[in-house]
Protein backbone atom coordinates (compact mmCIF):
# COMPACT_ATOMS: atom_id res chain seq x y z
CA UNK A 1 0.00 0.00 0.00
CA UNK A 2 1.36 3.90 -0.89
CA UNK A 3 2.02 6.28 0.78
CA UNK A 4 -0.85 9.42 1.59
CA UNK A 5 0.19 13.20 2.73
CA UNK A 6 -2.39 15.08 4.06
CA UNK A 7 -2.94 18.49 4.87
CA UNK A 8 -5.42 20.76 6.33
CA UNK A 9 -6.16 24.17 7.45
CA UNK A 10 -6.30 22.48 11.41
CA UNK A 11 -5.35 19.01 12.33
CA UNK A 12 -6.77 17.70 15.60
CA UNK A 13 -5.12 14.92 16.30
CA UNK A 14 -6.93 14.30 19.61
CA UNK A 15 -9.22 16.91 21.89
CA UNK A 16 -6.55 18.58 23.12
CA UNK A 17 -4.16 18.23 20.44
CA UNK A 18 -4.51 20.65 17.41
CA UNK A 19 -2.07 21.69 14.53
CA UNK A 20 -3.07 24.59 11.97
CA UNK A 21 -1.68 23.89 8.32
CA UNK A 22 -0.29 20.79 9.39
CA UNK A 23 -0.55 17.29 7.93
CA UNK A 24 -0.38 13.73 8.74
CA UNK A 25 1.72 10.82 6.56
CA UNK A 26 -0.09 7.56 5.97
CA UNK A 27 1.67 4.82 5.21
CA UNK A 28 0.56 1.03 4.87
CA UNK A 29 -2.80 2.16 6.17
CA UNK A 30 -1.67 3.64 9.48
CA UNK A 31 -0.07 6.92 10.69
CA UNK A 32 3.50 7.34 10.11
CA UNK A 33 3.96 10.97 11.23
CA UNK A 34 1.91 14.10 12.43
CA UNK A 35 3.50 16.97 11.07
CA UNK A 36 2.36 20.33 13.22
CA UNK A 37 2.89 23.05 10.49
CA UNK A 38 3.39 23.81 6.94
CA UNK A 39 6.67 23.92 7.19
CA UNK A 40 7.20 20.35 8.73
CA UNK A 41 4.70 19.20 5.87
CA UNK A 42 6.72 20.23 3.16
CA UNK A 43 10.11 19.27 4.15
CA UNK A 44 7.71 15.79 4.50
CA UNK A 45 7.16 16.10 0.68
CA UNK A 46 10.65 16.72 -0.03
CA UNK A 47 12.07 13.65 1.94
CA UNK A 48 9.79 11.65 1.34
CA UNK A 49 9.28 11.89 -2.25
CA UNK A 50 4.99 11.76 -1.47
CA UNK A 51 2.89 14.55 -3.31
CA UNK A 52 0.45 16.89 -1.00
CA UNK A 53 -3.37 16.50 -1.05
CA UNK A 54 -4.35 19.81 0.02
CA UNK A 55 -8.05 19.83 1.98
CA UNK A 56 -8.25 23.45 1.75
CA UNK A 57 -9.91 25.04 4.25
CA UNK A 58 -11.11 21.21 6.11
CA UNK A 59 -10.49 20.13 9.44
CA UNK A 60 -8.54 16.43 9.91
CA UNK A 61 -9.76 14.96 12.35
CA UNK A 62 -9.66 11.47 13.56
CA UNK A 63 -13.16 8.93 12.00
CA UNK A 64 -15.69 9.13 15.51
CA UNK A 65 -16.17 5.94 17.16
CA UNK A 66 -19.70 4.70 17.86
CA UNK A 67 -19.05 2.90 21.04
CA UNK A 68 -22.77 1.02 20.88
CA UNK A 69 -24.98 0.46 17.77
CA UNK A 70 -27.49 -1.97 16.71
CA UNK A 71 -26.91 -2.09 13.35
CA UNK A 72 -29.68 -5.03 12.60
CA UNK A 73 -32.58 -2.52 14.10
CA UNK A 74 -32.01 0.11 11.18
CA UNK A 75 -35.02 -0.85 9.90
CA UNK A 76 -37.06 -0.49 12.94
CA UNK A 77 -36.64 3.45 11.98
CA UNK A 78 -39.92 5.57 12.78
CA UNK A 79 -41.63 2.34 14.23
CA UNK A 80 -41.46 2.20 17.43
CA UNK A 81 -42.21 5.16 20.22
CA UNK A 82 -40.52 6.49 23.76
CA UNK A 83 -43.87 7.73 25.23
CA UNK A 84 -44.20 3.85 27.19
CA UNK A 85 -43.06 1.91 29.90
CA UNK A 86 -39.81 0.30 29.38
CA UNK A 87 -41.58 -3.05 29.07
CA UNK A 88 -44.12 -2.33 26.13
CA UNK A 89 -41.23 -1.02 24.44
CA UNK A 90 -39.84 -4.45 24.60
CA UNK A 91 -43.06 -5.64 23.74
CA UNK A 92 -42.96 -3.38 20.37
CA UNK A 93 -39.57 -3.88 19.63
CA UNK A 94 -40.04 -7.70 19.73
CA UNK A 95 -43.05 -7.48 17.39
CA UNK A 96 -41.82 -5.17 14.88
CA UNK A 97 -38.07 -6.79 14.53
CA UNK A 98 -40.02 -10.28 14.37
CA UNK A 99 -41.39 -9.29 10.78
CA UNK A 100 -38.37 -8.50 9.61
CA UNK A 101 -36.60 -11.05 7.62
CA UNK A 102 -33.06 -11.99 7.40
CA UNK A 103 -32.51 -10.03 4.04
CA UNK A 104 -34.12 -6.73 5.80
CA UNK A 105 -31.57 -7.09 8.61
CA UNK A 106 -29.20 -7.41 6.51
CA UNK A 107 -30.10 -4.59 4.35
CA UNK A 108 -30.78 -2.46 7.53
CA UNK A 109 -26.80 -3.41 9.01
CA UNK A 110 -25.52 -1.82 5.47
CA UNK A 111 -27.50 1.28 5.26
CA UNK A 112 -26.64 1.89 9.06
CA UNK A 113 -23.05 1.67 8.31
CA UNK A 114 -23.25 3.99 5.08
CA UNK A 115 -25.32 6.57 7.40
CA UNK A 116 -22.79 6.20 10.32
CA UNK A 117 -20.00 6.78 7.52
CA UNK A 118 -21.58 9.54 6.10
CA UNK A 119 -21.24 11.44 8.76
CA UNK A 120 -17.87 10.78 10.06
CA UNK A 121 -17.99 7.69 11.92
CA UNK A 122 -15.89 5.48 11.04
CA UNK A 123 -15.30 2.36 14.09
CA UNK A 124 -18.48 0.94 15.72
CA UNK A 125 -19.14 -1.59 18.74
CA UNK A 126 -22.37 -3.63 16.62
CA UNK A 127 -24.35 -5.65 19.03
CA UNK A 128 -25.44 -8.65 16.69
CA UNK A 129 -28.47 -9.82 17.96
CA UNK A 130 -29.98 -11.26 14.77
CA UNK A 131 -26.39 -13.07 13.39
CA UNK A 132 -26.51 -11.28 10.16
CA UNK A 133 -23.87 -8.43 10.81
CA UNK A 134 -20.58 -10.41 10.56
CA UNK A 135 -21.76 -11.59 6.75
CA UNK A 136 -23.34 -8.00 5.86
CA UNK A 137 -20.16 -6.40 6.99
CA UNK A 138 -17.85 -8.42 5.45
CA UNK A 139 -16.66 -6.32 2.82
CA UNK A 140 -17.92 -2.69 4.24
CA UNK A 141 -15.10 -0.21 5.12
CA UNK A 142 -16.34 0.43 8.55
CA UNK A 143 -13.94 -0.25 11.27
CA UNK A 144 -16.25 -2.70 13.64
CA UNK A 145 -16.09 -4.95 16.53
CA UNK A 146 -19.22 -6.98 16.59
CA UNK A 147 -20.71 -8.22 19.74
CA UNK A 148 -22.64 -11.72 19.44
CA UNK A 149 -25.54 -11.06 21.75
CA UNK A 150 -26.66 -13.91 23.69
CA UNK A 151 -29.94 -14.67 26.13
CA UNK A 152 -31.47 -17.49 27.49
CA UNK A 153 -34.17 -15.27 29.85
CA UNK A 154 -33.69 -17.59 32.52
CA UNK A 155 -34.70 -20.55 30.32
CA UNK A 156 -32.06 -23.94 30.66
CA UNK A 157 -33.83 -24.98 27.19
CA UNK A 158 -32.23 -21.62 25.79
CA UNK A 159 -28.68 -21.54 27.37
CA UNK A 160 -27.11 -24.47 25.41
CA UNK A 161 -27.90 -23.38 22.21
CA UNK A 162 -27.19 -19.48 22.98
CA UNK A 163 -23.52 -20.57 24.25
CA UNK A 164 -23.01 -22.40 21.10
CA UNK A 165 -24.14 -19.69 18.62
CA UNK A 166 -21.94 -17.30 20.44
CA UNK A 167 -18.85 -19.19 20.54
CA UNK A 168 -19.07 -20.60 16.73
CA UNK A 169 -15.88 -19.63 15.26
CA UNK A 170 -15.64 -15.84 13.80
CA UNK A 171 -13.81 -15.15 10.71
CA UNK A 172 -11.86 -12.03 11.65
CA UNK A 173 -10.56 -9.27 9.22
CA UNK A 174 -8.25 -6.47 9.56
CA UNK A 175 -11.41 -4.09 9.98
CA UNK A 176 -13.58 -6.90 12.14
CA UNK A 177 -13.10 -8.33 15.49
CA UNK A 178 -15.31 -10.69 17.87
CA UNK A 179 -16.75 -9.58 20.84
CA UNK A 180 -19.63 -11.23 23.48
CA UNK A 181 -22.90 -9.35 24.66
CA UNK A 182 -24.90 -10.83 27.40
CA UNK A 183 -27.65 -8.88 26.66
CA UNK A 184 -28.64 -7.90 30.44
CA UNK A 185 -28.60 -9.08 34.30
CA UNK A 186 -32.18 -9.85 34.10
CA UNK A 187 -32.23 -11.54 30.47
CA UNK A 188 -29.41 -13.46 30.91
CA UNK A 189 -29.39 -16.37 33.97
CA UNK A 190 -26.55 -16.94 35.96
CA UNK A 191 -25.44 -20.31 34.73
CA UNK A 192 -25.11 -18.54 30.62
CA UNK A 193 -23.33 -15.51 32.13
CA UNK A 194 -20.45 -17.35 33.68
CA UNK A 195 -20.23 -18.95 30.70
CA UNK A 196 -20.11 -16.07 28.10
CA UNK A 197 -17.58 -14.73 30.89
CA UNK A 198 -15.54 -17.46 30.70
CA UNK A 199 -15.76 -17.47 27.02
CA UNK A 200 -14.94 -14.32 26.69
CA UNK A 201 -12.02 -14.53 28.91
CA UNK A 202 -10.72 -17.37 27.30
CA UNK A 203 -10.51 -16.25 23.55
CA UNK A 204 -9.73 -12.37 24.52
CA UNK A 205 -12.73 -11.27 23.54
CA UNK A 206 -14.27 -8.07 24.53
CA UNK A 207 -17.85 -8.02 26.17
CA UNK A 208 -20.41 -5.62 26.38
CA UNK A 209 -23.75 -5.82 28.19
CA UNK A 210 -26.82 -3.33 28.58
CA UNK A 211 -26.94 -2.31 32.69
CA UNK A 212 -29.12 -0.10 34.82
CA UNK A 213 -31.01 1.34 31.78
CA UNK A 214 -34.10 1.43 34.04
CA UNK A 215 -35.63 1.86 37.35
CA UNK A 216 -37.89 -1.20 36.07
CA UNK A 217 -35.34 -3.14 35.21
CA UNK A 218 -33.37 -2.19 38.95
CA UNK A 219 -37.25 -3.10 40.52
CA UNK A 220 -36.95 -6.48 39.18
CA UNK A 221 -33.43 -7.64 40.00
CA UNK A 222 -33.48 -6.39 43.80
CA UNK A 223 -37.06 -6.73 44.37
CA UNK A 224 -38.58 -9.23 41.86
CA UNK A 225 -41.26 -6.34 41.12
CA UNK A 226 -42.33 -4.00 38.58
CA UNK A 227 -43.66 -4.22 34.87
CA UNK A 228 -40.91 -6.83 34.34
CA UNK A 229 -42.49 -9.82 35.74
CA UNK A 230 -44.62 -10.37 32.88
CA UNK A 231 -42.34 -10.35 30.79
CA UNK A 232 -39.90 -13.06 32.19
CA UNK A 233 -42.02 -15.73 33.40
CA UNK A 234 -39.23 -18.04 33.40
CA UNK A 235 -36.86 -16.33 34.99
CA UNK A 236 -35.84 -16.01 39.15
CA UNK A 237 -35.19 -12.62 40.35
CA UNK A 238 -31.36 -12.54 41.95
CA UNK A 239 -32.60 -10.26 44.83
CA UNK A 240 -29.54 -8.51 44.19
CA UNK A 241 -28.13 -5.67 42.15
CA UNK A 242 -27.28 -6.14 37.72
CA UNK A 243 -23.97 -5.18 38.76
CA UNK A 244 -23.93 -8.23 41.97
CA UNK A 245 -25.18 -10.37 39.49
CA UNK A 246 -22.47 -9.29 36.36
CA UNK A 247 -19.22 -9.41 38.89
CA UNK A 248 -20.36 -12.91 40.18
CA UNK A 249 -20.30 -13.99 36.82
CA UNK A 250 -16.47 -12.83 36.41
CA UNK A 251 -17.09 -10.50 33.91
CA UNK A 252 -16.59 -7.22 35.89
CA UNK A 253 -12.69 -6.45 34.32
CA UNK A 254 -11.30 -4.34 32.15
CA UNK A 255 -12.24 -6.06 29.29
CA UNK A 256 -15.87 -5.24 30.17
CA UNK A 257 -18.12 -2.54 28.46
CA UNK A 258 -21.32 -1.93 30.66
CA UNK A 259 -24.28 0.27 28.17
CA UNK A 260 -26.57 3.05 29.99
CA UNK A 261 -26.29 2.97 33.63
CA UNK A 262 -28.58 5.65 34.23
CA UNK A 263 -29.54 4.51 37.57
CA UNK A 264 -26.65 2.83 39.64
CA UNK A 265 -26.34 1.39 43.12
CA UNK A 266 -24.66 3.49 45.78
CA UNK A 267 -21.03 2.49 45.51
CA UNK A 268 -21.45 1.06 41.72
CA UNK A 269 -18.99 4.20 40.14
CA UNK A 270 -16.18 3.40 42.41
CA UNK A 271 -16.71 -0.66 41.63
CA UNK A 272 -16.45 -0.11 38.17
CA UNK A 273 -13.59 2.63 38.36
CA UNK A 274 -11.53 0.13 40.19
CA UNK A 275 -12.76 -2.81 37.69
CA UNK A 276 -11.32 -0.51 34.88
CA UNK A 277 -14.45 -1.24 32.89
CA UNK A 278 -15.93 1.27 30.66
CA UNK A 279 -19.38 2.64 30.25
CA UNK A 280 -20.78 4.18 27.05
CA UNK A 281 -23.91 6.56 27.49
CA UNK A 282 -26.32 7.09 24.50
CA UNK A 283 -27.86 10.50 24.55
CA UNK A 284 -30.06 10.09 22.10
CA UNK A 285 -31.96 6.83 23.36
CA UNK A 286 -32.02 9.12 26.29
CA UNK A 287 -33.98 11.77 24.51
CA UNK A 288 -36.16 9.05 22.96
CA UNK A 289 -37.10 7.89 26.55
CA UNK A 290 -37.51 11.14 28.21
CA UNK A 291 -35.31 10.24 30.76
CA UNK A 292 -33.85 12.24 34.10
CA UNK A 293 -30.52 13.84 33.50
CA UNK A 294 -28.03 11.34 33.65
CA UNK A 295 -24.93 11.96 35.94
CA UNK A 296 -22.33 12.32 33.65
CA UNK A 297 -20.02 14.43 35.72
CA UNK A 298 -20.37 12.08 38.47
CA UNK A 299 -19.13 9.02 36.13
CA UNK A 300 -16.22 11.57 34.62
CA UNK A 301 -15.40 12.33 38.33
CA UNK A 302 -14.99 8.95 39.57
CA UNK A 303 -12.46 7.66 37.10
CA UNK A 304 -14.70 5.49 34.32
CA UNK A 305 -13.98 6.09 31.29
CA UNK A 306 -16.58 7.10 29.87
CA UNK A 307 -17.79 6.74 26.04
CA UNK A 308 -20.72 7.64 23.20
CA UNK A 309 -23.05 5.52 21.60
CA UNK A 310 -26.26 6.00 19.05
CA UNK A 311 -27.70 3.10 20.33
CA UNK A 312 -29.97 2.03 17.47
CA UNK A 313 -32.98 3.03 15.22
CA UNK A 314 -35.41 1.34 17.53
CA UNK A 315 -34.69 4.47 20.15
CA UNK A 316 -33.31 6.94 18.17
CA UNK A 317 -33.67 9.30 15.47
CA UNK A 318 -30.23 9.25 13.40
CA UNK A 319 -26.73 7.44 13.55
CA UNK A 320 -24.65 10.76 13.96
CA UNK A 321 -22.42 11.34 16.72
CA UNK A 322 -22.51 14.69 15.65
CA UNK A 323 -25.56 14.64 17.20
CA UNK A 324 -24.76 12.82 20.19
CA UNK A 325 -22.26 15.10 21.03
CA UNK A 326 -24.04 18.57 20.49
CA UNK A 327 -27.33 16.37 23.24
CA UNK A 328 -24.83 15.73 25.20
CA UNK A 329 -23.69 19.73 25.70
CA UNK A 330 -27.49 20.52 25.09
CA UNK A 331 -28.31 18.52 28.79
CA UNK A 332 -24.58 19.22 30.14
CA UNK A 333 -23.81 22.73 30.00
CA UNK A 334 -20.45 21.86 31.90
CA UNK A 335 -18.75 19.71 29.82
CA UNK A 336 -16.45 21.41 28.18
CA UNK A 337 -15.89 20.57 24.15
CA UNK A 338 -12.13 18.80 24.56
CA UNK A 339 -13.95 16.54 26.95
CA UNK A 340 -16.87 15.88 24.88
CA UNK A 341 -15.23 15.00 21.72
CA UNK A 342 -12.80 13.33 23.64
CA UNK A 343 -16.39 11.08 24.51
CA UNK A 344 -16.58 10.34 20.99
CA UNK A 345 -13.32 9.27 19.62
CA UNK A 346 -10.79 8.34 22.36
CA UNK A 347 -12.75 7.33 24.76
CA UNK A 348 -15.25 5.34 22.49
CA UNK A 349 -11.78 3.33 20.72
CA UNK A 350 -10.52 2.49 24.73
CA UNK A 351 -14.01 0.99 25.61
CA UNK A 352 -13.62 -0.88 22.33
CA UNK A 353 -10.68 -2.42 23.29
CA UNK A 354 -8.80 -0.28 20.18
CA UNK A 355 -6.89 2.31 22.70
CA UNK A 356 -3.92 3.59 20.35
CA UNK A 357 -5.07 2.32 17.30
CA UNK A 358 -8.66 4.51 16.96
CA UNK A 359 -10.27 7.62 17.77
CA UNK A 360 -6.99 9.24 17.55
CA UNK A 361 -4.21 10.98 15.36
CA UNK A 362 -1.10 9.22 16.70
CA UNK A 363 2.20 7.57 14.68
CA UNK A 364 0.89 3.77 14.68
CA UNK A 365 -2.95 4.28 14.64
CA UNK A 366 -5.48 3.67 12.20
CA UNK A 367 -5.74 6.08 9.20
CA UNK A 368 -9.24 6.24 9.90
CA UNK A 369 -10.09 10.07 9.05
CA UNK A 370 -12.85 12.27 8.44
CA UNK A 371 -12.30 15.83 7.19
CA UNK A 372 -15.04 18.66 8.48
CA UNK A 373 -16.26 21.49 6.49
CA UNK A 374 -17.94 24.32 8.59
CA UNK A 375 -19.60 27.67 7.20
CA UNK A 376 -18.43 31.00 8.12
CA UNK A 377 -14.83 32.34 8.06
CA UNK A 378 -11.85 29.75 7.42
CA UNK A 379 -9.98 31.30 9.58
CA UNK A 380 -11.59 30.06 12.57
CA UNK A 381 -9.67 29.11 15.56
CA UNK A 382 -9.01 26.01 17.20
CA UNK A 383 -11.32 26.51 20.14
CA UNK A 384 -14.08 27.85 17.67
CA UNK A 385 -13.73 25.32 15.54
CA UNK A 386 -13.53 22.55 18.51
CA UNK A 387 -17.23 24.12 19.72
CA UNK A 388 -19.13 23.89 16.17
CA UNK A 389 -17.46 20.41 15.39
CA UNK A 390 -19.46 19.32 19.14
CA UNK A 391 -22.26 20.88 18.44
CA UNK A 392 -23.24 19.19 15.38
CA UNK A 393 -22.27 22.17 12.44
CA UNK A 394 -19.60 20.36 10.58
CA UNK A 395 -19.85 19.38 6.84
CA UNK A 396 -18.87 15.84 5.99
CA UNK A 397 -15.97 16.43 3.05
CA UNK A 398 -14.16 13.20 3.23
CA UNK A 399 -13.53 10.10 4.97
CA UNK A 400 -10.40 7.50 4.93
CA UNK A 401 -10.20 4.33 6.29
CA UNK A 402 -7.17 2.18 7.00
CA UNK A 403 -6.04 5.52 4.12
CA UNK A 404 -8.04 4.62 1.33
CA UNK A 405 -10.87 6.92 0.69
CA UNK A 406 -14.13 5.68 1.12
CA UNK A 407 -16.47 8.71 -0.08
CA UNK A 408 -17.37 11.96 0.92
CA UNK A 409 -20.75 13.95 0.47
CA UNK A 410 -22.69 12.51 -2.23
CA UNK A 411 -20.43 9.86 -2.91
CA UNK A 412 -21.49 7.18 -0.99
CA UNK A 413 -23.13 3.56 -1.83
CA UNK A 414 -23.99 1.13 -0.06
CA UNK A 415 -21.69 -1.85 0.25
CA UNK A 416 -22.25 -5.38 -0.34
CA UNK A 417 -20.32 -8.32 0.25
CA UNK A 418 -20.04 -8.80 -3.56
CA UNK A 419 -18.61 -4.84 -3.46
CA UNK A 420 -15.24 -4.71 -4.36
CA UNK A 421 -14.71 -2.05 -1.27
CA UNK A 422 -11.69 -2.17 0.59
CA UNK A 423 -10.97 -5.12 2.69
CA UNK A 424 -7.02 -4.90 3.45
CA UNK A 425 -4.47 -2.84 5.49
Amino acid sequence: MGATLLKARWIFAGARRSHAGGGVLVVGGRVARVLENSRAVARCARSSGVRIRELEDCVLAPGFVDAHVHLDLTGLSGRLGGNRTFAGWIRSLLRERSRLSKRALAHGVLAGADRLLLSGTTCVGDIDSSGVSENALHRHPVRAVIYREALDAGDPGRAAAALARTSRPFARSTRRSPGVSPHAPYTVSGELLASLSELSRRRRWPACIHWAETREEVAWLERAEGPLRGLLRASRSPRTSGLDVIEAAGLLRPSLTLVHGNHPSRGDLSRIARAGAALVHCPGTHLFFGREPFPVRRWLDAGVTVALGTDGLSSNADLDMRREMALLRQAHRDLDPETVFDLATRAGARALGLAGRAGEIVPGAFADLCAHRFGGSPARGSVEVLDALTTGCSSVAAVWIAGRPVGGAGEFRQWTSESTGPDAE
